[in-house]
C-alpha cells in the first residue's frame, strides 16, 4: 500500500522538473565531485610531507570523507528527484549517473575494509598506500562517481554547459594519476638523476611512457566529444598541476601548458578535415609533444643527463604507443 502512494506517474511540473534536467543534474554534481577529488590529493600531500601520523582519524582524511559524504548525498538527491518526477533512477538516468549510484556505497565499504585494514597490519609506509587492496578499491569505486558527468555529453551544447562534463574527465584522470604517482614522470625525475643507473633509466621510461599513453587517451576522449577549444590545455595543466602538488614539482605545468596549446592550434587548424584524421594526427602528436616538453622543462631548469639516444627515443617510442592507443581503443564513432 505504501509503495503504491509513492509510485508518481506523471511528470511534475516547477522546481522538481527543473531540478530533473540533465544539465541541472550534472552542475549538481561538480561541488562534491571537486571536494571528493580535493580531498584526495590533500591526503597525498599531507602523506608526502610528512604530515600525518599513524592514526586513521587525520584532519586530510576529514576532509576526504567529507567530500565522499557530499558526492553520496547528491547521487541520493538526484535518486530523490528522479523519483518525484515520475521516473525511474535505472533506468531514465545516463549510465554514467547510475554507475556512480552503485559505487558510492561500494566507497563506503572500502573506508570500513581499510579501518580494518589498518587496525590489522597497520598503516602504510612509503609506495605502499598506492597498492593497499582497500585503498586500491577505494580509489576504484571514487573513479566511478567522480567521472558521473563524463557520458553525460552532446557537441552540440554551449561551452559553458559542457564544463561539467570537463571537470569530470578530468577528475577520473586525476584519481588515476594520483594511485599511479610512485613512477609519475612528474614526481621521480629521473631523467636529471646522476647516478640512476640502468635500472633508474629503465623505471624512468616505463613511467614516462604509462603517463603518456593516458594522456593521449584523454586526448582522443575529448577530441571524439568535441571539447571546445581550451578545454584540453586546461584539463592537462590541471593534472599536472594537481600531481606535481605531490613532489613540489610545479615546473613541469609549464610543459603540460605548451602541449596543449601545440595540440589545440594544430586541432583547429585541421577542424575542417575528418575526424579520422584530426584522431591519428593526435595519437601521435601528443605523447610526441608532451615528451619532448617534458624533457625541454628539465633543460631548462637543470639538466637532461640522459643521452639524446635515450630521450628523443623514448619521445619517438612514445608516438608509436599513442598510436597504439587508437588501434587497441573501443571503436570511435567518426561520423561528422
Amino acid at each position: 500500500m505504501i509503495v503504491e502512494q509513492l509510485q508518481i506517474t506523471q511528470p511534475r511540473t516547477g522546481w522538481i522538473a527543473r531540478l530533473s534536467q540533465p544539465q541541472v543534474m550534472a552542475w549538481l554534481l561538480v561541488p562534491s565531485s571537486l571536494w571528493f577529488l580535493a580531498g584526495i590529493y590533500l591526503d597525498g600531500w599531507a602523506h608526502n610531507h610528512g604530515k600525518v601520523d599513524n592514526t586513521f582519524f587525520t584532519p586530510w582524511h576529514a576532509v576526504f570523507y567529507s567530500g565522499y559524504f557530499a558526492s553520496a548525498l547528491t547521487l541520493a538527491f538526484i535518486v530523490l528527484i528522479t523519483h518525484l518526477n515520475g521516473k525511474i533512477w535505472q533506468r531514465d538516468l545516463p549510465a554514467s549517473i547510475r554507475t556512480a549510484i552503485i559505487a558510492a556505497p561500494l566507497f563506503a565499504l572500502a573506508g570500513i575494509g581499510d579501518l580494518w585494514w589498518h587496525t590489522t597490519f597497520g598503516f602504510e609506509v612509503g609506495i605502499e598506500p598506492l597498492l593497499s587492496p582497500p585503498h586500491l578499491a577505494l580509489a576504484s569505486s571514487m573513479f566511478l562517481v567522480v567521472v558521473a558527468n563524463a557520458r553525460n555529453d552532446h557537441p552540440q551544447q554551449p561551452a559553458v554547459q559542457r564544463i561539467p562534463v570537463i571537470l569530470s574527465t578530468l577528475a577520473g584522470w586525476s584519481v588515476i594519476t594520483f594511485m599511479l604517482q610512485f613512477n609519475h614522470p612528474y614526481g621521480i625525475v629521473w631523467p636529471e638523476t646522476v647516478r640512476s643507473g640502468d635500472t633508474g633509466v629503465m623505471v624512468g621510461v616505463v613511467g614516462l611512457l604509462v603517463n603518456t599513453m593516458l594522456t593521449t587517451g584523454v586526448a582522443l576522449w575529448m577530441q571524439r566529444q568535441r571539447m571546445p577549444i581550451g578545454a584540453l590545455t586546461f584539463v592537462l595543466v590541471a593534472n599536472a598541476l594537481l600531481i606535481a602538488l605531490m613532489g613540489d614539482e610545479y615546473r613541469f605545468g609549464w610543459g603540460a601548458l605548451a602541449t596543449g596549446v601545440l595540440c589545440e592550434v594544430i586541432a583547429y587548424t585541421l577542424r575542417a578535415q575528418p575526424l579520422t584524421l584530426r584522431l591519428r594526427v593526435s595519437a601521435l602528436l601528443v605523447p610526441l609533444s608532451l615528451c619532448l616538453a617534458y624533457f625541454g622543462v628539465i633543460a631548462a631548469t637543470s639538466a637532461v643527463v640522459w643521452p639524446i639516444h635515450i630521450w628523443l627515443g623514448v619521445s619517438v617510442l612514445a608516438a608509436v604507443a599513442g598510436w597504439g592507443v587508437l588501434i587497441v581503443a573501443p571503436r570511435l564513432q567518426t561520423t561528422e
